[in-house]
């Protein structure tokens, strides 16, 4: 989710280089599915019901700790790839924090 609404080469670079290590489903094209992720999280932004039922559905779908740990681990690189965080991440950051652990 792209919480400050930029999303620069660095972060789009992290994204790519986290996919790539994934045993992606190969019926499901990754870039069928990272048109729908954006489309949620745009969707997420605008409407607190949504958001709600986004974010309960991506804790459901993080079985393990473990699982969650490295979702969290991986927004934080991803909100720092770009040399700073900023107060829209850090808001996010702290609010997935809340609902993953």
């Amino acid at each position: 989710m792209y919480a400050d609404n930029l999303i620069f080469l660095a972060e789009d670079r992290v994204i790519t280089d986290t996919v790539a290590k994934f045993n992606w489903d190969p019926k499901v094209p990754f870039d069928q599915f990272d048109v729908r992720s954006i489309d949620n999280a745009r969707n997420a932004t605008e409407n607190q019901g949504y958001r709600d039922r986004f974010l309960a559905s991506i804790r459901d779908r993080l079985g393990t700790d473990a699982v969650k740990g490295q979702a969290l681990d991986l927004c934080q690189e991803l909100f720092v790839a770009d040399g700073a965080r900023s107060d829209e991440e850090e808001a996010v950051l702290q609010n997935l924090r809340k609902l993953l652990e």
